[in-house]
């Protein structure tokens, strides 16, 4: 399955966009619709993912709120991520997020390199903890052996989606969903919301034998 990214400000452009999805992220870090559009675009589609990174930008109660508003209002998961997100706030959403029939997405993100192996399954370890539905892992590849360590993931753990960003790590988002990863992100018509992310048409066309 492709989840296309949302990032954009133009609200009416990116409902129209998701309507041709079975999934879609809205990064509403990045899209920064007012509590109402918020309210439409996730009443508008049955499988969207609230995703609002933390920002020394934006008030951590503002943030909360219109996330817990994209829960109210129809989200099907919330992604936060495990090292920007304090404990207690990752505790409250979980709660929260168990009366609206929502799933937790934990997150682990580097956009540098590709942590060793063992200090990955920390993360995974981490996560377990708060028993979310999916744990997503992405980092950022230089080497071929970037790419084998984030795909020999696949060989020990279920319920992860894990990839590599960057122009080396393109492949993984295609043999991912080989792999067993629920979905794979994609981006608009090149407007990516990470390195590396391609467009629906591009990936279905990327050699696999990269």
């Amino acid at each position: 399955m492709y989840c296309v990214s949302i990032g954009i400000k133009d609200f009416k452009k990116a409902v129209n966009i998701i309507s041709d999805y079975e999934m879609a992220e809205i990064r509403l870090d990045l899209c920064e619709f007012d509590r109402r559009q918020v309210k439409e675009i996730f009443a508008s589609h049955k499988n969207l993912i609230a995703t609002f990174r933390k920002s020394s930008r934006v008030n951590e109660k503002y943030r909360e709120s219109i996330l817990k508003t994209a829960i109210a209002y129809g989200a099907k998961w919330l992604d936060l991520d495990m090292e920007s997100n304090d404990p207690d706030f990752i505790t409250e959403m979980k709660e929260f997020l168990k009366d609206y029939g929502c799933n937790l997405i934990l997150s682990a993100h580097n956009y540098k390199e590709t942590p060793d192996y063992s200090k990955i399954e920390q993360y995974i370890t981490k996560a377990k903890r708060y028993d979310p539905e999916l744990i997503k892992l992405v980092f950022f590849s230089n080497s071929q052996k970037d790419n084998d360590t984030i795909l020999k993931l696949y060989d020990k753990y279920d319920n992860i989606i894990a990839f590599n960003m960057g122009e080396i790590g393109k492949i993984t988002r295609v043999k991912a969903l080989e792999r067993g990863a629920p979905f794979t992100y994609v981006a608009i018509d090149d407007k990516s919301t990470a390195p590396g992310q391609m467009t629906r048409e591009q990936i279905k066309k990327y050699p696999k034998s990269v």
